[in-house]
């Protein structure tokens, strides 16, 4: 008896406050405009609630209503109340902002990144601007390999004399917005020096769920910058090679890492090295360091 009251209780309120939306008065205006608020919106499928905005231009005499909905789009399309849910889709916008509240769903398989769109069906009160759609992201958290591989971690290596060595290094990645996210991973502290860059390439296939990172584009970029050797030509600078024999080369040097991400193991044959060159960008002949068996823990 308790639930049929509380539903007869939950219906009365909802007409009321249906009809109190039929009967207000929207703006009277015919210079305003609604528009949603960004072309796009990247969100991680975990992220639960979030916001895509809409905004209302011009002076307005009273609220404006908003009707919006949703459709699939992109080669991975999401699907309503599916990949996520929508709490309304009638917004009331008194103050120039509005907002679709939207909550994702989280399905814990790793997958591409799902799109969607939210689009303005009409107005009350207001014409449909041209920016008149907002282009859903919902990145899947589940594959961020690339995030869970950030942080502080110990490389070991064997040098060029055999002896071991160990640093604190700590990896870093890309802004979310840059093209870099999820392609390049950044190490610094090599040698035991903060200001040693280097670059990691990252790959991981979905379709066969292997990753891999590598020591690449060797050569391309300065590993060290503003550093005196002694060496004359100064200051000189360092750049990373792979290393065969006396040769420098650019060919990568790939790794993996471990199902619990506690450690990146190095093609244990390839020899990582530094190459010197003097300010002019001439080679001096000399490296700062050879490594091999280059692993990294935590």
């Amino acid at each position: 008896m308790k639930y049929i009251k509380l539903f007869m209780l939950l219906a009365v309120t909802a007409f009321f406050a249906a009809c109190s939306d039929d009967d207000a008065s929207w703006n009277t205006n015919a210079d305003v405009t609604v528009e949603m608020g960004k072309t796009e919106v990247k969100v991680k499928e975990g992220a639960g609630l979030f916001n895509v905005p809409i905004v209302v231009k011009g002076e307005t005499t009273a609220p404006v209503r908003v009707h919006v909905s949703m459709r699939e789009s992109g080669s991975n399309p999401a699907k309503k109340d599916v990949n996520y849910m929508v709490t309304d889709t009638t917004i009331v916008i008194s103050d120039g902002a509005g907002k679709v509240e939207v909550k994702t769903v989280d399905d814990d398989e790793i997958n591409e990144n799902r799109t969607f769109e939210v689009y303005i069906v009409s107005a009350d009160g207001a014409k449909v601007g041209a920016n008149s759609s907002t282009n859903v992201v919902l990145r899947d958290n589940d594959s961020e390999f690339y995030e869970k591989l950030q942080g502080v971690w110990k490389m070991k290596c064997v040098d060029a004399n055999g002896a071991a060595k160990e640093w604190s290094v700590t990896v870093t990645g890309g802004d979310e917005e840059s093209e870099d996210y999820n392609h390049y991973l950044y190490v610094s502290g090599m040698m035991g020096y903060d200001w040693t860059m280097a670059v990691l390439k990252y790959d991981y296939d979905k379709a066969t769920k292997q990753g891999s990172l590598a020591f690449d584009e060797l050569g391309s970029y300065k590993f060290a910058d503003g550093v005196d050797f002694g060496l004359g030509n100064a200051p000189n600078y360092v750049c990373l090679f792979s290393q065969d024999g006396r040769n420098l080369t650019t060919e990568p040097i790939g790794g993996t890492w471990s199902a619990d991400f506690k450690t990146v193991t190095f093609d244990a044959d390839k020899v990582l090295c530094g190459g010197i060159f003097g300010s002019d960008g001439s080679f001096t002949g000399y490296v700062w360091f050879s490594a091999k068996s280059i692993t990294m823990v935590r």
